[in-house]
């Protein structure tokens, strides 16, 4: 059974964040990492997720690689 994964490149992160919010992401940085959890909040320059510890994480929009969670 195939996944639905959603990819979203770093140009078209910060339109699509609204529909995100709540939404379990893995976001990609620049240098490979990546990051789980919920989209707590976003501004124009960083977004906030909620690791499954709720632990905030703090992502400037500029690291972000791109941005992939199931639909």
């Amino acid at each position: 059974m195939s996944k639905r994964l959603i990819r979203i490149t770093s140009q078209a992160i910060y339109p699509s964040l609204d529909k995100l919010l709540k939404v379990e992401i893995n976001a990609v940085m620049q240098n490979g990492n990546t990051i789980f959890g919920k989209l707590h909040s976003f501004t124009e320059d960083q977004l906030v997720l909620l690791d499954t510890r709720s632990h905030p994480h703090q992502l400037l929009l500029n690291d972000l690689f791109e941005i992939v969670y199931d639909a």
